[in-house]
């Protein structure tokens, strides 16, 4: 019995599953940056994910920006943080883009690439938030955050997932400190 249908019937079946993850999900912002940023920044943060510790931070940063008149924002973003306690340095990472798009509902962003990676001074990896995370942030009439719905995730995020939770509960037991309840 032959199924002269089967193998193209197949083949469009493959195509429609894969047209969502290649079809971008929202307006591409072109042109040419806004603005180009280089920074850096020393402080000291006295109550470490809560534990009321104070921990010493150098940050360094490297953004390109564009920004669009119709609500349209891309960002490529790179940030490296040394995070110190009692002789003890962590490095929290962050390469990756953004993108966020005005909508009706509020703001659509699409963000990629690296979105927290902690590790120990000597590579140790201790935790990592990476891949593409596509949400849909509800906003009220005032423009304030009312609520978010993960459209897409692929990859680990673990961190946005306990909204940063993990992180400190990683950065606490590295530095030895108790994790507050």
């Amino acid at each position: 019995m032959q199924r002269p249908y089967f193998i193209p019937a197949l083949a469009a079946l493959t195509l429609v599953l894969a047209l969502p993850a290649v079809a971008p999900a929202a307006p591409v912002v072109k042109g040419p940056p806004t603005f180009h940023a280089r920074e850096q920044e020393d402080f000291v943060d006295d109550d470490f994910c809560g534990t009321g510790e104070s921990v010493s931070v150098h940050v360094e940063f490297r953004a390109t920006v564009w920004e669009d008149d119709p609500g349209a924002f891309k960002e490529l973003l790179i940030r490296k943080e040394w995070i110190t306690h009692d002789g003890v340095t962590l490095v929290n990472q962050f390469a990756g883009r953004t993108v966020a798009v005005d909508v009706p509902e509020g703001v659509e962003v699409i963000e990629t690439g690296l979105r927290a990676r902690l590790k120990l001074s000597n590579g140790r990896v201790l935790i990592a938030d990476h891949g593409l995370l596509h949400t849909l942030v509800f906003l009220d009439e005032e423009g304030e955050f009312v609520g978010l719905e993960i459209l897409r995730d692929r990859g680990g995020h673990p961190i946005f997932a306990s909204e940063g939770e993990l992180w400190c509960q990683a950065a606490t037991a590295a530095f030895g400190l108790p994790f507050p309840d």
